[in-house]
């Protein structure tokens, strides 16, 4: 019964979703916001992110991926338009290279082109490297309710603002075994200290996205502890996921009502999402079946 009344929310949604803004046509791939890529062009890279052996979102490289970053390639053949299992919009790139010893071949690999030219923000990095003129400002992003990270100031998708300086308050673990579901705690705090505490923001920095295009940020900060004692803490936190949560659950991040419920809501994953809290005693049945109904009412 769940998975039907789920079908009829869901197929309006789905339908809507056909209409991409990227598109392939005549050799020539148009991404989502505007950039072309087409035989003949030459498409420059980037650096790989500190945390992965390779790239995030330059895929099954032909060569060692390291002789795409900093460089460049000229593209020959474009081919397999299409989605990954991720939902990511990717292209098959086939291209000249020239290596770092001035010997010349050919490279392939699938890349997902959105995702690869980063946040588009000044100063961001982004896998693949694309001219100025599609770079956005910062205000252009919180128009178009896309996380940015300026003057030390991050400023999320539901235009809750993080800033230095700042106490940011910090809910309840949604997480299984008492821990936070969106927040990594990098230093040695234990989550139960972190819970329903503040920490006085010291450094923001590292505004990155994964493959499911979801924001992410590190955080460094200073947590009162009982007995008036401090502590630094460094945190990853999935921002916007850590403000929303679900309906009816009070978020990772507290934040005033009116920063929640912004975000384009996933009903199928978050019915599964409440079914685990529920499962796991995090939450109780009636709140389980309040979150529920909600859901399925949107």
């Amino acid at each position: 019964m769940k998975q039907l009344l789920l079908l009829a929310m869901l197929t309006p949604l789905f339908s809507a979703a056909q209409k991409y803004t990227h598109r392939f046509e005549h050799d020539t791939l148009y991404t989502s916001y505007g950039y072309k890529i087409y035989p003949g062009q030459i498409l420059r890279f980037g650096k790989r992110p500190s945390e992965f052996n390779g790239y995030r979102y330059i895929r099954n490289i032909s060569v060692n991926g390291s002789s795409l970053e900093n460089n460049s390639v000229v593209v020959k053949e474009l081919s397999g338009y299409g989605f990954s299992p991720t939902g990511s919009a990717m292209i098959y790139v086939k291209a000249a290279i020239v290596y770092r010893d001035s010997s010349k071949g050919l490279v392939g690999f699938n890349l997902a082109f959105d995702l690869a030219a980063g946040s588009r923000l000044p100063g961001t990095a982004g896998e693949l490297i694309i001219p100025k003129e599609y770079l956005i400002s910062t205000q252009q992003a919180i128009a178009m309710h896309k996380p940015a990270l300026e003057n030390d100031t991050l400023y999320t998708s539901s235009g809750f603002k993080i800033y230095k300086g700042q106490f940011l308050q910090f809910g309840e673990a949604t997480g299984i075994s008492g821990k936070f579901r969106y927040i990594n705690i990098l230093t040695d705090i234990k989550h139960g200290m972190l819970q329903n505490n503040h920490v006085l923001v010291k450094e923001i920095k590292n505004l990155s996205f994964s493959v499911l295009g979801n924001g992410y940020i590190d955080i460094i900060g200073t947590i009162v502890l009982k007995n008036n004692r401090s502590k630094d803490v460094e945190m990853h936190i999935s921002f916007d996921y850590a403000i929303e949560n679900v309906p009816g659950i009070p978020g990772e991040l507290v934040v005033p009502d009116e920063f929640r419920g912004k975000l384009k809501r996933n009903t199928d994953a978050e019915i599964d999402r409440i079914e685990m809290l529920y499962k796991t005693a995090i939450i109780t049945k009636e709140e389980y079946e309040a979150a529920a109904k909600k859901l399925l009412m949107q």
